[in-house]
C-alpha cells in the first residue's frame, strides 16, 4: 500500500478505536491534514460522558490552536472536574471574541487556581487593568505572578520588580513560573540573572531557564537542553523535545531525530511533532518507518507527517 495510502488507513482505524485516547489522537491527525472529521469528531467527544476523553480532545484542541468559540465550550467551563474545567478555560484563552470576558470574569473567581491563572492573562486580550490587578493579591503566588506578566503585557510600570519579589520564595515552581514570565514580558535586562539557573540548579529550573533564554532570543541554555536529553528521567526527556518543538534551532533537527528512538514514548511522540513542524521534508523515510512502530500512539503520529 503506497504510504499515504496506509497513513489514511491507520488513521480511519484510529477513529474507531475502542480507546478514547487514540480516537482523539486520530481526529488530531485528520485535522492536521485538513479533513473535516477530525475536528467532527473532536466535538463529538466533548459533547459525551468519558471524561478522559473530553479533557484529551480539549488539550488536543488548545495544542492545535483552535480559535472559534462554540457553545460546547462555554458548556465546559462550568464542567463540575476541575481538569477539564481548565482545559475549557485554556482553549477559550485562545479566542478572539467579546463573549470571552465575562468568562474570564467568572474564571478569576475559580476555585482551581490554574483557572484563574488562565483567566487573569486572559483579561488582558480586553485591556481589563483594574480587574488584572486583583490578581497581584491572590492567595496563590503564582496567579500572582501571572497577573503581573498581563499586567506587564499591557503597559503597567513595575512589574518585573513585583515578579522578582516574589521569587524571593525559594520554591521550584515559583521560580520557573517568574523566569519564563519575565522572558515573555521581553525583559531583556534579566538575562544575566537568568543564566543563574543554568548551572546547580533542579532540572525543571536549568530547563526554564534555557527556554527564557530562547524566548529572549538567546541561545546560551542550548547546552543545557542536550545534556537533559541524556537525562535519566523522562519527565526531563519529554521537557527538552517539548522546548525543542517551540524553537527551530540550528542543533535541534539532530537532537530531535536521536530523541525520536527515545524509550519512552511521550518522547518520542513529541519529537515526530517537532520535525515535521520545521523539517518535515527531510524526514519523510524516517516518518514512513515509524508507521510501523509497535505503539499505535507512534504510529499514528507518523502518518500525520507523512501524510502532511
Amino acid at each position: 500500500m503506497p504510504p499515504k495510502q496506509k497513513a489514511i488507513s491507520i488513521l480511519q482505524q484510529g477513529i474507531k478505536d475502542e480507546s478514547i485516547i487514540i480516537q482523539v489522537n486520530a481526529a488530531k491527525g485528520f485535522r492536521q491534514i485538513g479533513d473535516a472529521q477530525g475536528i467532527k469528531t473532536l466535538y463529538e467527544i466533548l459533547k459525551g460522558e468519558d471524561k478522559n476523553g473530553i479533557a484529551a480532545a480539549l488539550a488536543v484542541l488548545y495544542d492545535l490552536e483552535e480559535n472559534t468559540f462554540s457553545p460546547v465550550l462555554v458548556k465546559l467551563v462550568d464542567h463540575n472536574d476541575p481538569l477539564i474545567r481548565s482545559e475549557a478555560y485554556k482553549v477559550i484563552s485562545l479566542i478572539d471574541d467579546e463573549r470571552c470576558l465575562e468568562i474570564f470574569i467568572k474564571g478569576i473567581n475559580d476555585k482551581v487556581a490554574k483557572i484563574r491563572r488562565t483567566s487573569y492573562f486572559g483579561l488582558r486580550k480586553f485591556q481589563k487593568k483594574q480587574i488584572i490587578m486583583k490578581g497581584l493579591r491572590d492567595i496563590d503566588p503564582l496567579t500572582r505572578i501571572v497577573a503581573a506578566q498581563a499586567l506587564g503585557n499591557i503597559g503597567q510600570q513595575g512589574m518585573e520588580n513585583f515578579i522578582i519579589k516574589e521569587m524571593g520564595t525559594q520554591t521550584i515552581d515559583i521560580w520557573e513560573q517568574g523566569i519564563i514570565s519575565l522572558a515573555k514580558m521581553g525583559d531583556t535586562s534579566a538575562i544575566p540573572f537568568i543564566k543563574e539557573s543554568l548551572v546547580d540548579a533542579p532540572w525543571e529550573l536549568r530547563l526554564a531557564a534555557a527556554e527564557a533564554l530562547l524566548i529572549l532570543n538567546n541561545q546560551d541554555g542550548v547546552d543545557v537542553l542536550k545534556q537533559g536529553l541524556q537525562s535519566n528521567n523522562p519527565f526531563t526527556r519529554v521537557k527538552v523535545v517539548q522546548i525543542l518543538k517551540k524553537f527551530n534551532l540550528p542543533e535541534g533537527s539532530q537532537l530531535l531525530k536521536e530523541a525520536v528512538k527515545d524509550e519512552y514514548i511521550n518522547v518520542s511522540i513529541v519529537a515526530i511533532e517537532a520535525l515535521a513542524k520545521y523539517k518535515a521534508k527531510e524526514h519523510q523515510t524516517l516518518f514512513g518507518e515509524m508507521m510501523d512502530a509497535p505503539n499505535p500512539l507512534v504510529k499514528r503520529c507518523d502518518r500525520i507527517r507523512l501524510w502532511k
